[in-house]
């Protein structure tokens, strides 16, 4: 989210509408799997959307090349009887899936594909013309998180469409005679996903426009209320520099993002949604956070610039933080390449 000073805000007929809209319902969803219990936890969240939008499910599991050493170091294995065993196993497992999916009434197709996951799976989204993928995130943080990273994050990052992380807090899996935490074709369908509560952080940037806009037609699919939530970040006051009245600038940032909340609440309103507005002073993704505990929200859509490389070094992502701490599922909206 931006620090000071706010920018100025946008026309009121111009809030939600001066992005390009993204598809919406979703009729293509991406769900990445690796077979492991949390990752089914993003199918059963994508089935209740399927069944809810009447949804094509595409499943992708993406095997990493194994790696054997040479001289240089590593080198991938490009062919042999051990890559082609797994991937065989591999495709006996995905279509077992598959049978089992379309056994509970769900239209579905599976791919496979070798290289990097998030590559992969941004890949196959642009590829497959997706409108939403669908992962899971275990939601490391802390010096866990530095030593084993987020695929998801970097599925966030790379996109082309937007990405629901759902957080692997709960499992909702039969377990097989051998243990094993997965779904089987007489297991029940998904019950149908319920959203009462839908939290939209704004900065008043393009990227929060557009996940305002998807967010107030995800509302409106589901009856759900919109919390809307300006975070601004006050700088530090320098006790060195009394030239500046940092409580000035403090209370001109305030009234204009209240300003700038009010238009916004004025147009979802007017458009039937139910809609509450909050202004909290901090750091974005932990109030962010902790707002949607204290609310209990069932979703909380963020916009993102969708920033790469140095830029995304030097800049970070607040999205990104969020899906880190976030205490329900998120769903990252990237800002719309230019025309």
């Amino acid at each position: 989210m931006n620090t000071t000073p706010t920018p100025a805000a946008p026309r009121a007929d111009q809030a939600c509408a001066e992005t390009a809209p993204l598809p919406f319902p979703p009729r293509n969803i991406l769900v990445p799997l690796d077979f492991s219990p949390h990752s089914f936890k993003a199918l059963r969240y994508a089935e209740a959307l399927a069944r809810q939008f009447g949804s094509r499910l595409h499943l992708l599991h993406v095997t990493e090349p194994i790696a054997y050493p040479t001289d240089l170091g590593y080198a991938p294995v490009i062919s042999g009887e051990l890559e082609t065993e797994l991937q065989r196993g591999v495709r006996q497992r995905l279509d077992a899936l598959l049978a089992e999916v379309k056994a509970r009434g769900l239209a579905v197709e599976g791919s496979l594909r070798v290289g990097r996951p998030f590559a992969e799976i941004a890949e196959a989204a642009a590829d497959g013309k997706v409108d939403l993928v669908v992962v899971t995130t275990h939601g490391f943080t802390g010096l866990k998180h530095v030593l084993l990273g987020s695929t998801a994050e970097r599925v966030v990052r790379h996109s082309p469409c937007p990405v629901l992380v759902v957080r692997d807090l709960e499992h909702e899996f039969v377990k097989t005679a051998a243990g094993d935490e997965t779904p089987r074709a007489d297991q029940k369908p998904a019950a149908p996903l319920v959203l009462k509560c839908v939290l939209v952080p704004l900065d008043f940037s393009a990227p929060s426009r557009q996940a305002l806009a998807y967010a107030s037609r995800l509302a409106g699919q589901f009856q759900a209320a919109l919390l809307l939530v300006h975070v601004m970040e006050l700088p530090y006051p320098d006790p060195s520099v009394t030239e500046i009245d940092t409580r000035a600038i403090e209370d001109a940032t305030r009234q204009t993002a209240q300003e700038q909340l009010a238009k916004v609440e004025a147009l979802s309103r007017a458009a039937g949604r139910p809609v509450t507005t909050e202004l909290l002073t901090g750091s974005p993704w932990n109030e962010v956070a902790d707002y949607a505990r204290r609310e209990a929200a069932d979703l909380i859509v963020a916009g993102t610039h969708g920033y790469t490389g140095l830029k995304h070094a030097l800049l970070g992502s607040t999205a990104e933080r969020i899906v880190r701490h976030a205490p329900c599922p998120v769903l990252v909206v990237r800002e719309a390449p230019a025309a």
